[in-house]
């Protein structure tokens, strides 16, 4: 977890980075269904059932997530220009160090300055 400090930032940008971190993770989903699809293709007929449950799900994730980043988009173009948040605490909150630090550099702070002293967990199942 990252040192706490100082940082603020104005709302508009922790709205879009908030939007942008948003279409990753949606990239992310669209890559997971492209594999599930290839999967797909190699599974016997009888047994693709759940796989499509599951592509099914990885889908609705995608739109959902689409539909929060057009939210937070707009919202970082719509709230008053002088209105800012500290943010250091929500970025220390975050388990991911990678996501942590890009938050935390795109708020303007230093890069690795603070270091990641949890780059967090990969889950394997």
């Amino acid at each position: 977890m990252r040192a706490q400090s100082s940082v603020e930032a104005t709302v508009s940008s922790t709205f879009n980075v908030l939007a942008w971190e948003i279409e990753l993770a949606g990239a992310r989903c669209i890559f997971l269904d492209t594999i599930i699809g290839e999967l797909m293709q190699v599974i016997p007929a009888d047994q693709r059932g759940w796989l499509l449950e599951g592509m099914h799900a990885v889908d609705l994730l995608s739109q959902h997530l689409t539909s929060l980043s057009a939210f937070a988009h707009r919202m970082s173009e719509d709230v008053p220009a002088e209105a800012s948040a500290p943010v250091a605490r929500a970025i220390a909150d975050i388990t991911l160090g990678v996501l942590a630090d890009r938050m935390f550099t795109a708020f303007g702070g230093e890069e690795g300055g603070e270091g990641v002293t949890d780059p967090g967990d990969l889950d394997l199942f």
